[in-house]
C-alpha cells in the first residue's frame, strides 16, 4: 500500500487521467443501464408489478397478453385463479386523445395494485399510473371512453405501464359492463391442472418476453453494456500494462534487493483498486448529475441495486485487466532489469 500511494503522489497527472477514463466508462455504462431499466419500466412495469407467477392465456404461438381472448367456457373450466382484463385503448380528456392500457382486477384479490388512500373503486372509477401526472391528470379528473365518463380516484404506488403506455386500473364490475372477454387468469404460484386445450399456462417471464418491443429493447441495450464492459477491460489492461512496462527495471531492482513478488503484486493490486474505486465513485456522481438535466420524457431509471451491480462488474473488469501486468512483474529478471538501468 505504501509503494502504491507513494507512486501515485509522485505521478499525479498520469493517475488522474486513468481515473478520468474509468469515470467516463462508468458513466457511460450506468447511463445505458439506466436507459435500459427506464425502457423496461416504461414498457412492462405493469407485468412486473403484478404479483402473479403464472398466467393462463389463450393458446397461441406468441403469448401476447393484449391479444389473448379467453372464452367463457374456458374461464368456467379453469379452477381457482383471478380474472384479468387488459386492453390498449384511447381515451379523451378535454377533447384531447391519450393512449393508455386499461387493466381490470378483482378488487379483493392480492393482484389489485396498492394506492394511497383508495380502498375501493366504484363503477367507472380508476387508479392511474403516476406518470400520468405529467400529462396533467390529477385526482378527481374525468375522461371519456366508450361514450361513458370515467373518474380518476387515485394513483398507484408503483409504476404501471404496458407497451410504453401508462395504465389505468379498474375493477371487474366496470370491465364486465364494457367488454365481454378476459385476457388471462392469474395465479400466484402454479396454475390449475387439467386445463382446456384452447388455453396455455405460462410463466411471467414468457408474458414479459412477448410484450411488444420488450425483448428487442432489452437485448440490444444489454449487448451494448456487455461490449462496453469488454472494451473497458481491454482499455484498462492496456493502460496498466504500458505503465508496468515503463517500470519493469524498477521492479527488477526491488526484486534484486530482496523485495518479495507478493509485496510488489499487492502494491499494484492496491493501486489498481484505489484508482478504480475513485473512478467508479466519480462516474456514479457524474451519472446522477446527468439525471438532473435529462428531460422528463426520457425513460431513465437508476436503482441502487443496478448501480452496485454495474460498479462491481467494472471493478472486476479492472482486476481482470491487471492480470497481464501481474504476469510481467512475476516474470521480470532482476539481473536484466538492473542491466537496463542507465
Amino acid at each position: 500500500m505504501f509503494l502504491a500511494w507513494k507512486e501515485m503522489r509522485y505521478a499525479k497527472l498520469r493517475y488522474v487521467l486513468i481515473i478520468g477514463i474509468i469515470t467516463l466508462i462508468t458513466a457511460l455504462i450506468l447511463s445505458i443501464s439506466g436507459l435500459a431499466n427506464g425502457l423496461a419500466v416504461d414498457n412492462a412495469s405493469a407485468i412486473k408489478s403484478i404479483p402473479a407467477e403464472a398466467y393462463v392465456v389463450e393458446a397461441a404461438d406468441k403469448h401476447q397478453l393484449e391479444r389473448s381472448q379467453l372464452a367463457k367456457a374456458d374461464i368456467e373450466a379453469i379452477q381457482r385463479g383471478s380474472l384479468l382484463g387488459m386492453q390498449m385503448i384511447e381515451i379523451k380528456q378535454d377533447g384531447e386523445p391519450l393512449n393508455v392500457s386499461l387493466f381490470a382486477f378483482d378488487q379483493v384479490s392480492k393482484f389489485m395494485p396498492e394506492s394511497n388512500g383508495v380502498s375501493k373503486l366504484e363503477p367507472y372509477e380508476v387508479l392511474a399510473d403516476p406518470s400520468l401526472k405529467q400529462q396533467g391528470i390529477n385526482i378527481g379528473d374525468s375522461f371519456t371512453y366508450n361514450e361513458t365518463t370515467w373518474t380518476v380516484k387515485g394513483f398507484t404506488k408503483q409504476r404501471y405501464s404496458y407497451g410504453h403506455t401508462p395504465a389505468l386500473i379498474t375493477g371487474l364490475d366496470t370491465w364486465q359492463s364494457v367488454f365481454d372477454t378476459y385476457q388471462a387468469v392469474l395465479f400466484s404460484t402454479k396454475a390449475s391442472k387439467d386445463l382446456p386445450a384452447s388455453v396455455d399456462a405460462v410463466q411471467k417471464e414468457d408474458i414479459l418476453a412477448n410484450v411488444p418491443g420488450y425483448s428487442a429493447e432489452q437485448g440490444s441495450l444489454t449487448m451494448m453494456v456487455t461490449f462496453l464492459l469488454i472494451i473497458s477491460a481491454i482499455v484498462l489492461a492496456t493502460f496498466f500494462y504500458v505503465m508496468t512496462l515503463q517500470k519493469l527495471h524498477q521492479y527488477g531492482v526491488l526484486k534484486a534487493i530482496g523485495t518479495k513478488v507478493r509485496i510488489l503484486l499487492s502494491a499494484l493490486f492496491a493501486q489498481i483498486s484505489m484508482l478504480s474505486v475513485v473512478g467508479i465513485a466519480a462516474g456514479v456522481a457524474l451519472t446522477y448529475g446527468l439525471t438532473l438535466i435529462i428531460p422528463g420524457g426520457v425513460p431513465f431509471e437508476l436503482s441502487i441495486g443496478m448501480i452496485l451491480f454495474n460498479s462491481g462488474l467494472i471493478l472486476l473488469m479492472a482486476w481482470i485487466g491487471s492480470l497481464l501486468s501481474f504476469r510481467s512483474i512475476s516474470s521480470v529478471d532482476p539481473l536484466e532489469a538492473i542491466g537496463s538501468v542507465k
